[in-house]
C-alpha cells in the first residue's frame, strides 16, 4: 500500500528483481507509479480490499491505520501484514548492513556512501530515500553482502533494526507528534524519539556519529565502540582547513592514525562536508583505500532535489532543493549565499505540525534571503491547524527587513519572479512539497520564450 513512496517503491523494485510477484496500490499517479508500472508490477490507482488474495503479503506504512478497509480485510484473510520498516529489517538480517539515520542528510550521505562502494567495485546493495544518477533511481541490487540504506528515523520501529554499521548524521526534535493527533504514527514525544536513536544505536555492530552534534555525544560519548567525524578537535574523523566554495567544497580529512587525506567536493556547502566526512570514515572503517575513495567521492554530483540545478532563466541559475526544517534551510540559504548573487527563495513549509511548532525559526531561517516567496503549507495528507498560517512567517520575515511576499498559488511565483528578473538573481526552491514545480515551470517558461 502507497507503493509509489520513495522508500516503499525501493522495496518494490528490489523485491520485483529478486523474483517476488509484486503489485501495489497507490492513490497518486506520480512518476514513481509510471516507472514500476514499466516495470512490469501492476498498480492500482486506489485502495480496495478486492487487491488481495490469501496467498500475498500486505506491506504498508504506519500511516494507514489497522481499521482502513483493505488493511482490516488482510487481517480477515489471516494473510501476514508487515509494516515497512519491518521489511527493511529481514533484508537487514541478511547482508552486513550500513544504515544512514538522521534528522537531516540521510539521503546525501547514503549516496556518498553508494558511490565510493559502487566505484571501488564492491557491487553494493542500495536503498535510498531520493534518485542517486549513479545507480539509476533509488534502488540497486548488488551481488556483494553489503547493503548501504538510508533508515528513515521518522518511524518509531527503526529501533529494531539490527546494522553491522550505524551511522547518525545528527538528531533534532522532528518527525514528533508533541500532542498533535495528526502524528500519531511518529514518536510521541522527543523523549522517546531519543530513547529510539538509543536503541538503534545499541543493535550496531559499530557505530559512527557526528561530535558536532553534542547532543549526540551526550548521548553516545561514553560508547567505546564509538567513531565519530566533524570539526571539533576531538573527532575521531576530524575535518580541517575547510574551504567553502559556491559550487563546491575542500578540506583535509584527518584519520585517526594522524594520516590526512585531501577531499574535494563538486557540490557546496558547509553541511555537505559533513556528510562527505561521514561517508569516508565508514570506508575506512570498512578497509577501503582511503585515497581511492575520496577520489570517488570527488565525482559524486548529489542526488535528487538537493542542490538540483534545473537550469537558468535569463542567466539567472534555478536551484530546487528538499530543505523543510529550520536547520536545512539555514543550511542551504547559507550556501546560497556564498555565490555573491541576489538570493530569492521560494519557501513552501512543509506539514501543519512541523510549521506550528517551528514556525518563528522557519521564519528566522528564511530571512537568510535576500528576497522571500512564501506560499502555502503543504499539508502532506494533515488537516490544518487554526492560527497556524503562511501570515505568521511572512509577519515575522518582515520584522527583519527581508523583502517577503505571500503568494496562494505557484503560477503568481513564476509571475512575480519573471518579471522582476536580473542575471545576478539565483532562484531557489525549498521545501519537501511540490514547490519544485517552480523550478520547473521557470525553466520551461525560458525555453517557451525562447
Amino acid at each position: 500500500m502507497g507503493i509509489g513512496g520513495i522508500g516503499m517503491s525501493a522495496l518494490a523494485k528490489w523485491h520485483l528483481q529478486e523474483g517476488h510477484q509484486v503489485s501495489g496500490c497507490d492513490t497518486a499517479d506520480s512518476q514513481s507509479v509510471q516507472q514500476l508500472r514499466s516495470l512490469g508490477i501492476p498498480v492500482h490507482s486506489s485502495h480496495n480490499p478486492d487487491h488481495l488474495t490469501d496467498k500475498m503479503t500486505l506491506i504498508k506504512n504506519r500511516a494507514v491505520p489497522a481499521n482502513e478497509p483493505e488493511a482490516k480485510h488482510a487481517t480477515k484473510l489471516g494473510i501476514l501484514v508487515k509494516h515497512r520498516i519491518e521489511l527493511l529489517g529481514d533484508l537487514f538480517q541478511r547482508f552486513n548492513a550500513i544504515a544512514v539515520t538522521g534528522s537531516h542528510g540521510k539521503s546525501t550521505t547514503t549516496g556518498m556512501i553508494a558511490t565510493i562502494f559502487c566505484q571501488l567495485g564492491l557491487d553494493p546493495s542500495v536503498l535510498i530515500g531520493a534518485d542517486l544518477q549513479d545507480i539509476g533511481g533509488n534502488m540497486r541490487f548488488g551481488r556483494s553482502t553489503t547493503l548501504v540504506a538510508e533508515v528513515d528515523e521518522s518511524d518509531p520501529g527503526f529501533s529494531l533494526l539490527d546494522s553491522h554499521l550505524a551511522v547518525l548524521t545528527n538528531l533534532e526534535n522532528d518527525h514528533v507528534a508533541d500532542g498533535f493527533s495528526e502524528r500519531r504514527t511518529y514518536h510521541a514525544t522527543f523523549n522517546d524519539l531519543l530513547d529510539a536513536t538509543e536503541k538503534f544505536a545499541s543493535r550496531a555492530k559499530n557505530l559512527l556519529f557526528c561530535s558536532d552534534w553534542p547532543l549526540l555525544k551526550s548521548l553516545f560519548g561514553q560508547t567505546c565502540t564509538a567513531s565519530t567525524f566533524g570539526t571539533t578537535s576531538d573527532a575521531t574523523y576530524r575535518i580541517s582547513e575547510l574551504n567553502l566554495l559556491p559550487e563546491a567544497s575542500r578540506f583535509n580529512l584527518v584519520l585517526p592514525e594522524g594520516n590526512i587525506q585531501q577531499v574535494c567536493l563538486s557540490i557546496p556547502g558547509q553541511h555537505n562536508a559533513l556528510n562527505a566526512a561521514a561517508a569516508l570514515a565508514v570506508a575506512h572503517l570498512s578497509g577501503l583505500d582511503i585515497s581511492a575513495s575520496a577520489d570517488a567521492l570527488s565525482q559524486f554530483k548529489g542526488v535528487g532535489r538537493r542542490w538540483q540545478h534545473w537550469g537558468t532563466i535569463e542567466g539567472a541559475p534555478i536551484i530546487d532543493d528538499y530543505a523543510h526544517h529550520p536547520t536545512e534551510i539555514m543550511a542551504t540559504l547559507n550556501t546560497a549565499q556564498l555565490t555573491g548573487r541576489r538570493v530569492r527563495a521560494v519557501i513552501q513549509p512543509h506539514r501543519w505540525v512541523r510549521t506550528a511548532l517551528h514556525w518563528p525559526a522557519i521564519a528566522d531561517a528564511a530571512s537568510i534571503a535576500d528576497e522571500v516567496f512564501l506560499v502555502d503549507i503543504y499539508g502532506a495528507g494533515e488537516l490544518a491547524i487554526p492560527g497556524i498560517s503562511p501570515e505568521i512567517i511572512r509577519d515575522r520575515v518582515a520584522l527583519t527587513g527581508t523583502p517577503i511576499e505571500y503568494h496562494s498559488s505557484l503560477e503568481s511565483v513564476v509571475s512575480s519572479i519573471a518579471s522582476t528578473l536580473d542575471p545576478n538573481d539565483l532562484i531557489i526552491t525549498l521545501g519537501a512539497g511540490d514547490v519544485w514545480k517552480v523550478a520547473e515551470l521557470l525553466v520551461n517558461q525560458e525555453r517557451y520564450d525562447q
